[in-house]
This record gives C-alpha cells, structure tokens and sequence, in this order.
C-alpha cells in the first residue's frame, strides 16, 4: 500500500479518548503515527447503547473518505459493526480488528442485569448481554468488503484482578475461559487472530492487579498493537 493508512482507535464501554494526560489507548496512537499512518481517536459516549456509540461514530467519520482501518476494543467492535453495517460506513472501511469484544455477549452483563447492581443503569450494559448480542448479530451481518480479525483473551482465575475476578467466575461457569468481562469464544469473530494469555483491562494498558500479597507475570500489550499495525501497512 502506498498511500498512508488511517487507523482508528475506538474505544469501549466506560471508555474515554483522553482523560488527563491518560489515553485510552496510552501509546498506541504515537506507534502508529511512527510507523506511518495516520491516527484518529473518537471520543463515544461514556456508558451509551450501541446504537448512540454507532450514531456518534458515524457522525465524526462522516467526512473521511476512507479506506479506514478500524481498531476496537471491547465494545468498540460492536460500535463499529453497527456503523459499518448500517450506516453505512462498510463503503469506507478497510478492515476491523477487535480485541476481546464481546460478539456474542458476556454472561457477566446477564448476571449484572438480574442482580441489584449499579452497573444496571447504563444502557450499555444492556447491550451486551448474551440474548441482544443474539439479536443484535442477525440484523448486523457482516459487510462482505470488509475483513474482520479478532483477537480474544484469557487469564485464570486466579490470576484475575479481584476487583473484577467475581465476574470472571460467572463466565468461566457458563462460557469457559475468558479475561473477566468477555469469553474467549465471544471474542472470536471473522479471523480469529491470536488468544492473548491477559485480563481486559491489560489489553490497553490498565493494571488492576493490586494484589500486594501476591504476584502474576507482567503482560505488555504493545507487540500485539505493532503486529496489527504491520498487518494494516501490508493491506
């Protein structure tokens, strides 16, 4: 390819474009821009359903021509299968990578949505839970000029944040192996990439260990960044 490539980095549920001097992504975007290409960051709103984030997404890529690579994280995927799909955003798109979204829902939103929890109230929440990601898939199938990768992710329990390990269990249970928020088989869509040995918050670069009583081996999410980043530069 020799034009330059247009990534953009899309953020999940809960997620933000820069907070402070933290970036979603943090040293993502100065990667790509290093290897050549051109980076852009929407900003989707903070706890919002698919179809607002897909809206919103839609609204700030309206006037770029394309072809754009997409990068998603978590719920990301799903903003951005929606806006290509149907809004027509699939006449622009090159490819879309996503890492650990939930394609097929997560038995985590199933179990927040029936039990008294804050996380309730948030329409997001209610978008990824196992019945609409059900639906959801039926009335967004895949555009067929673009290609879709996935990369899923996994840690045992054990090795799990606390802070997060409970829902961790509830997937395990129902689902099998998966990062605390999403399984590994929700995570595979399109060319299943790789299964990355991390939780979810790992894959951008948050820590959520904090566990002074015991230690687990560090995971650096970069070469998987780069390894994409590469992937784009020869497509």
């Amino acid at each position: 390819m020799t034009a330059q490539p247009t990534v953009v980095l899309i953020h999940g549920l809960f997620g933000f474009r820069r907070l402070l001097w933290i970036e979603y992504f943090q040293g993502v975007r100065q990667l790509y821009e290093e290897m050549g290409m051109r980076v852009l960051v929407p900003s989707l709103p903070w706890a919002g359903s698919i179809k607002q984030c897909s809206d919103s997404l839609a609204k700030q890529l309206k006037d770029e021509p394309g072809p754009l690579h997409l990068v998603a994280h978590s719920m990301g995927g799903l903003d951005a299968r929606r806006w290509i799909s149907c809004l027509g955003g699939g006449t622009r798109v090159a490819s879309l990578t996503t890492l650990a979204t939930p394609h097929r829902g997560s038995a985590a939103s199933d179990h927040i949505c029936q039990v008294r929890s804050p996380f309730r109230m948030f329409a997001g929440t209610h978008d990824l839970t196992t019945d609409k990601l059900e639906r959801f898939n039926r009335d967004t199938p895949d555009h067929p000029n673009v290609v879709y990768r996935s990369y899923a992710a996994t840690r045992p329990i054990e090795e799990q944040p606390w802070l997060v390990r409970h829902y961790g269990r509830v997937i395990q249970r129902i689902e099998g192996g998966n990062d605390s928020q999403v399984s590994v088989n929700s995570a595979v869509w399109g060319e299943h990439v790789a299964t990355l040995p991390c939780d979810h918050f790992e894959l951008i670069f948050k820590n959520l260990w904090l566990n002074p009583f015991r230690s687990r081996n560090r995971y650096d999410p970069m070469p998987v960044y780069r390894a994409i980043g590469e992937w784009i530069l020869q497509h």
